[in-house]
């Protein structure tokens, strides 16, 4: 099969991608992976075909506007941010999709390509499979969605999704429709997530069942597979995220460190962040190492049990920290689970919040949204989490995920759909 993958967002959001593209090319299929420019570099290094599409998103997040935005920590403002870049720039963004789109037979897209990428796959006569790395967002009696969670009954439960669902097609609607109407599409006067749904388009939830079950009132196309991660033969081929030797000296120089980073959440909050760093380490013995991501930190302290990067390479150096402090991105939290790391989740907005009321819940560490943290509550949430019984609860849920095959469960699931 000629297997498209379509993602549009950060590092986070494309490296699950990654594992998926190189586990369906160990099954003979051809993929090429599209993402914003700024990854041809990232995504080529594991040897898998990329196409981009139009933009730069570390740019978007790093502007004037978009630091303000992130300063806000506010969800709503933040989603109607990326939706006005993407309409801003919807001419030259929809080009690059169709053309990546018209190179392959089959498609895999996520919730933030779904408008444009669902109407090219209509008028090209193309199936398409949705992935996902957060929450269900597929209406269930279980449980509410994740930001509507105060209550918890059947009828509640399901309309909270109806909520989110008429909100996300809010933003969409007019774009969506005058696209699909470039495209010779008929107007949508139903949400597009409702419409695709009735075509039983698969949709899947690559997150541990250890984490969230399956609801059993959901209909057979939609999903739960487990977490994806690249397998370790092909994370040693990779030479994009070496471990630099000044790295691996500062790691075996002392005892195990946190890990802390926050991705491109950070953009709009360094000098908090920043803060909060020094506090830490003056009032600690801790070491950290600080990974700063898309962040651009212009005063970060100097101290012996610090050592700063823009990135690492999770799977080689988590098993070498004692826990992990982070934003909650899905993947990242995966990683950490899978080596058996507590963690503190410091949330901005999305589906951080979700993770880190799940990570509560089953006591595998700390939930702080970050408008509520600060240096003395940081290093508080550092010592509950290093009990033995969070270590146990967490050991227990690594075994689990380490079993799940999440990333066999996902292209088995995919492989027989666009067989059909």
């Amino acid at each position: 099969m000629n297997i498209g993958i379509f993602t549009y967002g950060t590092r986070g959001d494309l490296q699950p991608y990654i594992a998926l593209a190189l586990g369906l090319m160990d099954k003979g299929h051809q993929v090429a992976i599209s993402a914003t420019e700024d990854f041809k570099d990232f995504v080529e290094s594991f040897g898998v075909t990329f196409q981009p599409l139009s933009g730069n998103a570390e740019t978007m997040m790093n502007s004037k506007e978009g630091r303000g935005i992130l300063q806000t920590e506010n969800a709503i403002k933040l989603m109607k941010y990326y939706f006005k870049v993407l309409h801003d720039n919807r001419e030259p963004l929809c080009k690059s999709y169709f053309e990546a789109i018209s190179k392959v037979d089959f498609i895999i897209a996520n919730a933030m390509t779904i408008p444009i990428v669902s109407a090219i796959a209509e008028k090209q006569n193309k199936k398409v499979a949705l992935t996902y790395f957060m929450p269900p967002v597929v209406p269930t009696a279980a449980f509410p969605l994740g930001d509507f969670d105060f209550l918890n009954f059947p009828w509640y439960n399901k309309l909270t999704y109806k909520i989110a669902h008429s909100f996300f097609w809010k933003f969409i609607k007019q774009d969506t429709n005058e696209f699909r109407q470039e495209l010779g599409l008929p107007e949508l006067k139903e949400n597009l997530i409702t419409y695709l749904d009735r075509q039983k388009t698969l949709d899947l939830y690559c997150l541990s069942p250890s984490l969230i079950p399956q609801p059993k009132d959901w209909e057979s196309h939609h999903k739960i597979t487990g977490f994806i991660n690249i397998a370790k033969q092909r994370r040693d081929e990779n030479a994009f995220d070496k471990t630099p030797k000044e790295l691996t000296d500062w790691l075996l120089s002392g005892p195990k460190p946190i890990y802390m980073g926050f991705g491109s959440n950070g953009i709009g909050n360094t000098e908090k962040i920043a803060k909060i760093l020094t506090e830490v380490l003056e009032n600690t013995k801790e070491r950290i190492l600080f990974c700063t991501g898309w962040s651009i930190f212009d005063n970060l302290p100097k101290h012996k049990n610090l050592f700063v990067t823009k990135y690492v390479n999770h799977e080689s150096i988590l098993p070498q920290c004692k826990l992990g402090v982070f934003h909650g991105g899905a993947g990242t939290l995966a990683t950490m689970l899978r080596h058996n790391l507590p963690v503190i989740i410091v949330s901005f907005y999305t589906d951080q919040p979700s993770w880190g009321k799940i990570i509560e819940r089953k006591k595998l560490g700390i939930h702080i949204p970050i408008k509520s943290i600060n240096a003395a509550k940081l290093i508080s949430s550092i010592t509950k989490i290093q009990t033995e019984e969070i270590q146990n609860n967490v050991s227990a849920v690594g075994q689990l995920i380490r079993n799940e095959n999440g990333l066999d469960n996902t292209i088995d699931e995919i492989e027989k759909y666009f067989k059909l």
